[in-house]
């Protein structure tokens, strides 16, 4: 695989804007009090008589996020709070008619370790994690809104890109790392901008040090605790070896910077955001014990910046596309640094066996309510993903499988795909059937739209 091919295929989406564009502002206190302003504009993408808003903080408690007004070019709007996730504006739009409206809101940031959830919209002594802390706007996608439930295990979040200029307030003491460029206005001032970016995030930070390494064209900077400097700049140097490796395989790394920050995770390993990935403060405290899953938690949440920020999914109703291809691509990066696939498709294996028993029912094409309260989630669609995209790897070739996951990115950059887009492509690609593999592994729904050429330039 060559770079300059991945190259070649790649820069035509490169630095486009979005359509949706976000201007936000946010104020935190010390107490972790949140207050803050979403001035949220886009274009109807058909007839619409309403928007549609998600407030995902909500599904843990209503107090942790919601809305106080609803307004345009200044005047109060109606609101629907139909669910504490769920916020409802009727509108009239026209197909390609432009719309700007402007939400307030407040939040509160609960206190780790008390917080449900994995601890991605909490805060601790020296971090405040904010995960979709503000009104996202629900995809709308073939004359519907995307509205999926929000449970307390898995992905959420199911967003088209947009572009973001945002303005935070900060406590004295406190630095900003965002999904964007940063830039520092003033003490506790900071503005924040962003192309293409499928969320908003942004965690404030105190007494940390930071280390960064250019690698691949590509600054990655790390952010952790003084204690754990040895795993912060560990963190650094797999991510940007990921960064190397994945841009060769697959097409260039899609943001101007990755950013890597330790903070106390809750039930995760890591999270991604783009162009921002996190790693849970446990796994740096014990490093260098654990130090090969240590580098998959990185090289998998670096995998997510293609699978995921760039090429999106429905992460609720198919969140096999994601985690499958990312958990797949840090196998990737750990055989080209020193690992042996034979062993690692034997964990694998295990794992999903294991998982399977525990959940028989699940497969790895399974909608995330397959999966309750989470039982056998990463052992099936993760670990069972994995073994999934080897053997097709195997059943292809090298060549034709790299060939569709390069053409993949391309056709799909900036979109929500679907799983049947996927495997239309490595099909076209592909010099055998995948039929019968799919149908194993996937189930016969998956594969329905498989037949079909793709890619059709939905945005």
């Amino acid at each position: 695989m060559r770079l300059w091919l991945s190259l070649l295929l790649c820069l035509p989406f490169l630095g486009c804007g979005a359509e949706l564009h976000y201007r936000l502002e946010f104020s935190l206190t010390q107490a972790g009090a949140v207050r803050g302003e979403a001035v949220v504009s886009g274009v109807a993408e058909g007839p619409l008589s309403e928007l549609v808003f998600r407030l995902y903080p909500a599904a843990l408690d209503p107090t942790y996020l919601w809305i106080t007004e609803v307004s345009q070019t200044g005047q109060p709007l109606a609101w629907d709070q139909v669910h504490p996730t769920t916020l409802v504006v009727p509108m009239e739009l026209r197909a390609g008619q432009t719309f700007s409206v402007r939400l307030q809101f407040q939040g509160q940031l609960p206190p780790l370790p008390a917080t449900a959830g994995y601890g991605i919209y909490a805060r601790s002594p020296q971090a405040m994690v904010l995960a979709q802390a503000y009104p996202v706007l629900a995809p709308w996608e073939e004359g519907e809104w995307w509205v999926r439930p929000v449970l307390r295990w898995g992905d959420a979040l199911v967003a088209e890109v947009a572009d973001y200029t945002v303005q935070v307030q900060l406590p004295p003491g406190w630095e900003v790392v965002a999904t964007g460029v940063e830039e520092k206005l003033g003490p506790g001032e900071f503005s924040v901008r962003g192309e293409n970016l499928r969320e908003f995030f942004f965690v404030a930070l105190r007494g940390y040090q930071t280390a960064s390494q250019t690698w691949g064209g590509v600054e990655v900077e790390s952010w952790f605790l003084p204690s754990h400097r040895e795993a912060g700049k560990a963190a650094a140097r797999i991510s940007g070896q990921a960064v190397v490796l994945y841009q060769e395989l697959f097409c260039p790394y899609p943001f101007p910077e990755l950013e890597v920050v330790e903070v106390p995770l809750k039930d995760a390993a890591g999270v991604e955001y783009p162009g921002l990935i996190l790693g849970g403060e446990s796994y740096y405290a014990r490093y260098p014990e654990g130090e090969e899953f240590f580098a998959e938690i990185f090289a998998h949440e670096v995998a997510h910046q293609w699978w995921y920020a760039l090429v999106g999914n429905d992460q609720v109703q198919e969140p096999w596309l994601d985690e499958a291809l990312a958990t797949y691509s840090s196998g990737c990066y750990l055989v080209a640094h020193g690992g042996d696939w034979e062993e690692l498709i034997q964990w694998w294996e295990l794992a999903y066996e294991r998982a399977s028993q525990h959940n028989p029912e699940a497969m790895i094409s399974d909608p995330l309510e397959k999966f309750p309260a989470g039982i056998g989630y990463g052992g099936i669609v993760y670990r069972g993903g994995a073994v999934f995209f080897h053997e097709l790897r195997q059943l292809m070739g090298d060549e034709p499988f790299f060939r569709a996951l390069r053409r993949y990115a391309e056709t799909y950059a900036w979109q929500l795909a679907r799983g049947e887009d996927l495997l239309a492509i490595l099909q076209e690609e592909s010099p055998v059937s995948l039929r019968e593999l799919c149908l194993t592994w996937l189930g016969e729904g998956s594969y329905a739209g498989a037949g079909t050429k793709g890619g059709d330039g939905r945005r």
